[in-house]
């Protein structure tokens, strides 16, 4: 049946003819493309999917009154084009989200399975910043790089439910570097940073501190070997002083402060004066020294807040 624009609303399924020379085949309500339908413009464009108050919803291959194949659907939140299966998302496509204050204009590239990101795809953030590498069912898991604005690398590692998790590089924006282990987004396990400063601690890790057994070497050549706790030198350990009168302590630290006895060996220094070759006098004389401070050099302070559950799921 034919329905002019200018009749009374009908619903059902029939052929609509417009006056400016559009016409539409498909389902319809109150006279106003609703369900599956193809529209034939004016101007011989087509546009066959299906349709929601008037306005295409889906666009693009259908089986069963399902999309199937190649489509772009709009959502509320933004656009999906790629390949469907049974009504959803499966296959290659690629996601952009135009609505919302936190993730307009993040765009997500990639593989997809019932309606979930799963398998490689590539994640941009409307800042500039991005993740390549390995989804499963919707969050990071596997092998992946995440990269900052300026595409210089911030994470390359191992991934778990969208947190680093195993095995990665973590590159500081104040310089330091960190790699070893992970676990759920925190330093975790047998790991190496190299500060900023050029100091470098080799050992274990928990929950983002330096904690268990390691050694740690100052830029100015010291070198504690021993246990640690909460980031501080605490338990059995040896501190050896590259400069000054005091060689090497022994013993057990508290919070990062000697504690008990102490076993320390004393370097002795002489400063001798000479005069047309001959000495002259000479004294030994103590060379004083300032040990580093042992702040927990693994503070957050002055680092990127990590990026946690930042991958929103689309629609």
């Amino acid at each position: 049946k034919v329905i002019e624009n200018k009749m009374r609303k009908h619903s059902g399924k029939g052929t609509i003819n417009y006056n400016k020379g559009d016409t539409y085949e498909g389902e319809f309500v109150d006279t106003e493309p609703h369900g599956i339908g193809k529209m034939t413009y004016n101007d011989g464009r087509v546009c066959e999917g299906i349709w929601e108050d008037g306005e295409i919803e889906y666009e693009g291959e259908l089986v069963n009154g399902k999309p199937h194949g190649r489509g772009k659907k709009i959502y509320p939140s933004g656009t999906y084009e790629g390949e469907w299966k049974g009504g959803k998302k499966h296959g290659q496509g690629s996601f952009k989200w135009t609505h919302g204050d936190k993730y307009e204009g993040d765009v997500y590239e990639g593989v997809w399975r019932a309606d979930k990101r799963h398998g490689k795809g590539t994640y941009k953030w409307n800042d500039g910043s991005s993740y390549e590498g390995e989804y499963k069912d919707d969050k990071r898991n596997g092998r992946g790089i995440e990269k900052f604005p300026d595409g210089s690398v911030r994470y390359d590692g191992e991934w778990k439910e969208d947190f680093p998790d195993g095995v990665g590089t973590y590159n500081y924006k104040n310089g330091d570097v960190y790699t070893g282990g992970w676990r759920a987004d925190y330093m975790n396990g047998k790991g190496v940073m190299t500060y900023a400063n050029q100091d470098k601690y080799d050992g274990e890790w928990k929950e983002d501190h330096k904690d268990g057994k390691g050694t740690m070497k100052y830029h100015n050549g010291d070198v504690y070997a021993g246990e640690f706790s909460k980031g501080k030198m605490h338990g059995k350990g040896v501190f050896e002083y590259a400069a000054g009168d005091l060689s090497k302590s022994i013993g057990e630290w508290k919070e990062g402060e000697k504690c008990g006895l102490f076993e320390d060996i004393v370097r002795v220094s002489k400063k001798v004066y000479y005069d047309n070759g001959e000495i002259k006098s000479n004294s030994n004389e103590n060379v004083k020294r300032e040990a580093p401070s042992d702040e927990d050099t693994d503070s957050d302070e002055g680092r990127p807040s990590k990026r946690r559950n930042i991958c929103v799921s689309p629609p």
